[in-house]
């Protein structure tokens, strides 16, 4: 009876342990996908303030996107403000890479591609961002992120006119966010 007892304990701790590497793995690809096509949106969001001539900094905007942020993370069970240097890093970048576009463009041809609403763009970056925050919060379920892990986002996270500052404040802000207690 003992010997069954211990055959089916291992099998267990196997199966769980199993089950950690596959979401690990899988909400890592997740996580990553999103961010990059976050990043890749910016082209299009800087095209369009171009060609309306609106400013990159938005402060009201911000100020709405943290609040929804906020609201997702208790949501989804994330400490709201463990989530805000994360928003505020994936603006930054943001920020950062419309500015680079608009500097090509001044100095180069301009957009030559259709050039969505603005609306539609921030939709989808919405969508975007709440998927990160359900990804994390699944991810964290399981642990923190690991040196690994930050390793292998770093090589793959990835956009035109995305540079290694913004990528090093995104993913050091991604390691300070955490479950709601």
């Amino acid at each position: 009876m003992i010997r069954h007892i211990a055959i089916f304990l291992c099998s267990l701790l196997m199966c769980s342990t199993t089950f950690a590497d596959s979401v690990t793995s899988v909400s890592l690809g997740a996580l990553l996908t999103a961010l990059n096509e976050r990043m890749l949106l910016m082209k299009d969001v800087a095209a369009y303030k171009m060609k309306h001539h609106l400013p990159i900094e938005d402060f009201t905007r911000e100020q709405n996107v943290f609040a929804e942020a906020e609201e997702e993370a208790k949501n989804n069970g994330l400490d709201p403000h463990s989530i805000t240097p994360f928003i505020r890093s994936l603006m930054d970048a943001s920020k950062a890479i419309q500015y680079r576009y608009l500097a090509q463009w001044r100095t180069g041809p301009e957009p030559s591609f259709p050039i969505q609403t603005l609306s539609v763009t921030r939709q989808r970056i919405r969508q975007l961002d709440n998927q990160m925050l359900i990804i994390i919060s699944q991810r964290l379920m399981v642990g923190a992120f690991s040196h690994e892990d930050m390793v292998w986002l770093r090589a793959k996270f990835n956009a035109p006119n995305l540079n290694e500052s913004d990528i090093s404040d995104v993913l050091a802000a991604l390691s300070l966010v955490r479950r709601a207690r």
